[in-house]
């Protein structure tokens, strides 16, 4: 990495419940929208995540979450942690057959390419070709979401997309095992993909009922919700740590630090094993926001001096 940043790590958002990362009441058909990037795919900005994160740490230590993400408020240092927003990579979509597989566009796969190439992580060169080629319909075994029409192989997406004479490519096994995909993966054109990912997001009207009549006090109005099983990526990107935070901490532990390199390192590791499941936006009340966050770090190399990691 350049910059102010030493290292960095490529983090998989998996909603494990329905997810409502919100923008606040909208003017629209929906009245509390989900948040979207400019090209209108869902996303969380990292604002809402590190805040998320941040909250589960504090939880279950509050000083140690401050010198991670900073002093609420006092701005006596900045966080050596910064994250990138949580762009979509893959969404699950209904299918005819076999009930759901998940679906991508080369948009998205190229961005996610764009931030490997950024932090200085090597993709698999299968996994590399099949981004860099955009190839649509791409799926490793047809078998268990197609149905046989007219002497072809076709797959009806979300009741009205059908897609049929796909090319079938093994190189895909390899995304999907490392974005962690029990279902099929199917790479659709751009123009079509915006269309499924609003045919797949979740919609609920609700009302707030009088506690003794039940009846509606207020409402209804409509809430956005991600699937689960929705993929989104992150970047997470670590910088030295200046005397303010290294000060800050020898206060909390009561001793002076005589290694700083070997705390930057333990700082790492403990948000690699720390992150897990933890809970994203609003509604954790009713269940939703559950999600799981796994780090896809795997092994170091060197290339040139700089650190990268094979995925």
């Amino acid at each position: 990495m350049q910059g102010r940043y030493y290292a960095s790590d490529i983090l998989l958002i998996t909603a494990i419940t329905n997810l409502h990362v919100g923008t606040g009441r909208g003017g629209e058909v929906v009245d509390l929208p989900i948040q979207r990037d400019s090209y209108g795919f869902p996303t969380i900005y990292s604002s809402s995540l590190k805040g998320a994160i941040k909250s589960y740490i504090y939880n279950n230590d509050g000083q140690f979450a401050e010198i991670l993400f900073g002093p609420d408020g006092s701005g006596e240092f900045a966080s050596p942690v910064a994250l990138t927003d949580a762009y979509l990579l893959a969404f699950p979509s209904r299918s005819l057959k076999g009930v759901y597989c998940y679906l991508t566009c080369p948009l998205l796969l190229k961005r996610f390419k764009e931030y490997t190439d950024m932090i200085g992580y090597k993709l698999d060169n299968d996994i590399k070709s099949l981004i860099e080629e955009g190839k649509y319909y791409i799926c490793d075994d047809l078998t268990n979401i197609s149905i046989s029409s007219d002497d072809k192989k076709v797959v009806v997406i979300n009741e009205e997309l059908v897609l049929e004479n796909l090319n079938e490519d093994k190189k895909i096994n390899k995304l999907k095992k490392i974005l962690g995909l029990d279902k099929e993966l199917i790479v659709i054109k751009d123009e079509d993909a915006q269309q499924q990912v609003e045919r797949s997001l979740i919609r609920l009207t609700r009302v707030k009922l009088n506690r003794s009549s039940k009846t509606v006090q207020s409402g209804p109005w409509t809430e956005e919700y991600v699937p689960p099983k929705t993929v989104f990526f992150s970047t997470l990107h670590y910088s030295k740590l200046s005397d303010s935070i290294l000060k800050k901490y020898e206060k909390i532990i009561g001793d002076k630090i005589k290694n700083k390199n070997k705390m930057e390192e333990e700082i790492r590791a403990y948000l690699k094993n720390k992150l897990g499941f933890l809970i994203i936006g609003g509604h954790e009340t009713i269940g939703s926001g559950i999600v799981n966050i796994h780090n896809i770090s795997l092994s170091q190399t060197q290339e040139g001096g700089a650190s990268s990691t094979k995925l």
